[in-house]
């Protein structure tokens, strides 16, 4: 029997006790990788938390262990270009091995900023490999004018064991949500770029064609008093509801209990949740910017809008829950997305760095 690969996944999100949301993509990843066969240790952030001496602080930690843990791996597969592709590069280096690293979408952006780009090229140039989560990012990787290496477009995948088509009146049971009337979801961070407040002003608009409509936030962030203060303003706080931050396995009940998923952040890489929807049959109305198109098709599983335009967001709620598709045709549209196939092509890009190839 061959030797395990021996994978060091370095990242500054993952899934932990206070954060539990937090980066649960790298670790479903990383679980994946390990049923393949793959022996993976996870060096990893586990929780939020920033200011200006507390984040350096933070990945000066990450950097240290990365270096002694390297020295147990084969390949190390790592999260974020900057600063965690730096640590790969650092770590990858003393310890004489072979690193890849994954851009997931603001890091990409980052790179307009000199002192971000300056400090991303070396680790860029000495990787064994990029993996973009959508070809939006791998666009701009490649317009960035920085020397990459191979170019590979694989997104995070989604659970089809985990989110799959469920019934919606006992899904609303279990969370105690109203058994009658639509509901649209809305997960990720309560933050500027995800636009809950656009989406609020969008629901008002739906609200008042559909007042049995209601409208769920799942997670948290710096926005959430103001989406309570906007929800009020404009006269809909009855019919919104905010959980805070789930754990990954319980967004699977939310999307069971809802009509669609509306994901009209104003810059999106890709959007996972947006796959985690249509793997459990609901349709996404989801926005024009970035790479989210890519995994949604239309006018099969969802409309595609301009985020910036509540009136356009709340037209497309409105004719989707008029005539929405059918459960089947969101899952076949998630299906190619599935985590294992994903899996199985990480597992091929670190299998071929670690051998040099």
């Amino acid at each position: 029997m061959s030797t395990p690969l021996r994978v060091l996944c370095l990242s500054n999100m993952w899934p932990g006790e206070a954060d539990p949301d937090y980066g649960a993509f790298v670790a479903d990843m990383c679980g994946a990788l390990e049923r393949r066969g793959m022996s993976v240790e996870p060096v990893v952030i586990d929780h939020r938390g920033s200011g200006a001496a507390r984040t350096p602080a933070k990945y000066a930690g990450l950097t240290g262990r990365a270096v002694r843990a390297a020295r147990r791996a084969d390949v190390i597969y790592a999260h974020y270009l900057f600063p965690t592709g730096a640590a790969a590069a650092l770590a990858a280096r003393l310890a004489g091995i072979p690193f890849v690293v994954t851009a997931h979408g603001q890091d990409v952006r980052n790179l307009d900023r000199p002192s971000v780009r300056r400090a991303t090229a070396p680790a860029l140039r000495a990787a064994g490999a990029v993996i973009a989560v959508s070809r939006h990012l791998a666009d701009g990787l490649r317009a960035s004018g920085l020397a990459l290496p191979p170019v590979h477009v694989v997104n995070m995948g989604v659970d089809l064991a985990r989110f799959v088509p469920g019934d919606r009146a006992a899904a609303r049971e279990r969370l105690g949500q109203p058994a009658g009337g639509p509901l649209v979801l809305a997960v990720g961070g309560l933050t500027d770029r995800k636009n809950p407040l656009g989406l609020l002003q969008a629901f008002a608009r739906v609200r008042a064609e559909r007042p049995d409509a209601r409208l769920a936030f799942v997670g948290d962030g710096p926005l959430a008093a103001a989406v309570d203060l906007g929800a009020r303003r404009l006269g809909v706080a009855d019919a919104v509801v905010r959980t805070g931050a789930l754990p990954h396995d319980r967004v699977a009940d939310w999307v069971a209990a809802c009509d669609l998923l509306a994901l009209v952040s104003r810059v999106e890489p890709l959007g996972i949740v947006a796959l985690e929807a249509l793997a459990g049959g609901r349709p996404v109305v989801a926005t024009a910017v970035g790479g989210t198109r890519e995994v949604v098709p239309v006018p099969g599983a969802g409309r595609i809008v301009d985020p910036r335009d509540p009136g356009e967001v709340a037209r497309a709620v409105l004719a989707v829950l008029a005539d929405p598709p059918s459960a089947a045709a969101c899952r076949e549209a998630a299906r190619p997305h599935g985590l294992d196939r994903q899996a199985s092509r990480v597992a091929e890009i670190l299998e071929r760095t670690a051998a040099g190839a």
